[in-house]
């Protein structure tokens, strides 16, 4: 390890000049002392920029369930009134979810012992009876499966988690009677609301290993219209066969933390000050654009007991205070005059500024500016840069939720399906390996943003021949729906085609435009 070396000060250099020996060994100690004081610079105590930061070593937990509550207030209040917050929010929903995952069953015919050909088939057997099952789902009658998935997750990204808990209530015309109760995160607390202790925190009660194994939730919002006496149900995690029957939905940045945090927490304190200063920056741009004056009294004259507007005494107007109106005419006392101001607004530089701020903003909620400002400007490369990071930090979110969410209440719908006997699914409760073979998927969420399809679209034709993409897989990425049924509408299509000798093959180029051309015509594009 190589050790820091300490400078030599005035009282080395006079120690050494007396005593040499003495001088050595007291820089042979303050060389020690500045080594045991750390070789990080962002460690060291005595540098000027470290000397008083000194943040908190709490736990997760301690550092993080204090703030909570103040932080999910503010983050909700910004994505109610400030844009940025708004659309940034707006942008990643849309990005990960879109209208809703979209399932599709991939049982695993190995471990089954089937067929392909019965793996398909029980895939369609499942794929129509959730499709069944997820249009009432809704616990509270009101939204769909698709609706619940925006809902779950944009509430995960304004309060930092959320709540769904497994019901059950059969209703007249349901197919099914699970339900699925979506409850927001601050009904999530400590009975009575206590403090937290070891093996309570935020609502969630854990065993010695820290898994949870209760929920309490209450039965009224803290923030209702009207919270009279409230009480706590203590709900399982897991059923006595070990299943989940509470989904807490929030990201774990930290071991042993109970609770997430807002999407927008580290940028909380920026977003409204931005907000702010916008409000200000429009205020001022306002006032610019009427008639400005400053009204010059002389010594003695109030100035103010006239109103400038309407030139009429008025006992409303505080001392000195001019109230500006589109065409005002001034009405002045005697003695007084009036001089143009020129309040330089809009302000040049606020374009230049707010930029410069929110590329911080993006970086934080890995939002490039271009899809956080939704301002593409630069050139292709360059947004097609940014909407390759948008992306991957999308997928991330969207097969962290899938995983979650989506692929527990799939298994929930058809738990109940094969106990109705609906499915017939031999080992189903007997063997977990079994269950899971049959609840393989795949959930397809929007296609990708796209600034050059027909390049794109040549891509998606190199990897099917590849064997690295399926058509279904391209059919649900790039336009949506199921591949079977387009197909389907394909084949009537190019029956009726034939039958009127318009048949024309969509794999070769159009008619009198050879495929060098057209290739040529993309590289041009791409270019550009």
């Amino acid at each position: 390890m190589i050790m820091p070396r300490s400078r030599l000060n005035v009282m080395d250099r006079v120690v050494g000049w007396f005593s040499p020996k003495a001088g050595l060994d007291r820089w042979r100690a303050r060389t020690m002392m500045a080594a045991a004081d750390g070789s990080w610079k962002g460690g060291r105590k005595d540098r000027r920029p470290t000397r008083n930061w000194r943040p908190g070593g709490g736990s997760p937990d301690a550092d993080t369930l204090r703030d909570l509550p103040d932080l999910r207030a503010r983050s909700r209040d910004l994505a109610r009134n400030s844009p940025i917050a708004t659309g940034a929010i707006q942008t990643t929903v849309t990005g990960v979810i879109g209208p809703g995952l979209q399932l599709q069953a991939s049982i695993d015919s190995d471990v089954l012992g089937i067929t392909p050909e019965q793996a398909d088939a029980a895939e369609r057997e499942q794929e129509r009876e959730f499709w069944a099952y997820q249009k009432r789902c809704d616990f509270t009658g009101v939204q769909c499966f698709d609706e619940l998935q925006v809902l779950a997750f944009r509430s995960v990204k304004e309060s930092g988690d959320c709540v769904i808990v497994r019901r059950y209530r059969k209703d007249r015309g349901d197919l099914y009677g699970t339900k699925l109760q979506v409850i927001e995160s601050d009904r999530l607390s400590n009975p009575n609301r206590a403090d937290d202790t070891d093996r309570i925190s935020g609502g969630v009660e854990t065993d010695a290993d820290g898994v949870p194994i209760f929920y309490h939730i209450s039965d009224q919002h803290p923030g209702a219209l009207r919270v009279g006496g409230m009480t706590w149900e203590k709900v399982p995690a897991r059923s006595k066969d070990g299943l989940r029957v509470v989904i807490h939905l929030f990201k774990r940045d930290r071991p042993e933390l109970s609770r997430g945090t807002p999407f927008l927490a580290p940028v909380i304190e920026h977003l409204k000050q931005l907000s702010d200063y916008s409000d200000a920056e429009v205020t001022a741009a306002v006032v610019g654009a009427m008639v400005t004056m400053v009204i010059e009294s002389p010594e003695g004259l109030g100035g103010g007991d006239t109103d400038p507007v309407i030139g009429e005494q008025t006992t409303n107007t505080a001392e000195n205070e001019l109230q500006l109106g589109n065409g005002a005419v001034l009405g002045l006392a005697p003695g007084e005059k009036a001089s143009m101001m020129n309040p330089s607004r809009p302000n040049s530089n606020f374009d230049p500024f707010v930029t410069s701020f929110l590329t911080q903003v993006g970086v934080a909620l890995s939002l490039p500016l271009e899809l956080l400002t939704q301002h593409f400007s630069s050139s292709y490369s360059a947004s097609r840069a940014a909407l390759e990071i948008a992306w991957s930090h999308f997928n991330g979110d969207r097969v962290w939720f899938a995983e979650r969410f989506c692929q527990e209440v799939y298994g929930w719908a058809m738990d109940e399906a094969v106990a109705m006997g609906r499915l017939n699914r031999p080992g189903w409760f007997t063997n977990p390996l079994v269950r899971e073979a049959y609840l393989g998927a795949n959930w397809i969420g929007p296609r990708r943003y796209s600034l050059n399809p027909y390049q794109e679209a040549q891509a998606d034709r190199l990897d099917m021949e590849m064997g690295t993409k399926t058509g279904e897989q391209v059919c649900m990425e790039r336009t949506g729906g199921e591949i079977e049924k387009k197909l389907d509408q394909r084949a009537k299509e190019m029956t009726l085609s034939r039958a009127a000798g318009l048949l024309i093959d969509p794999t070769k180029p159009a008619p009198g435009k050879p495929a060098a051309e057209i290739d040529d015509d993309a590289d041009q594009a791409d270019a550009a």
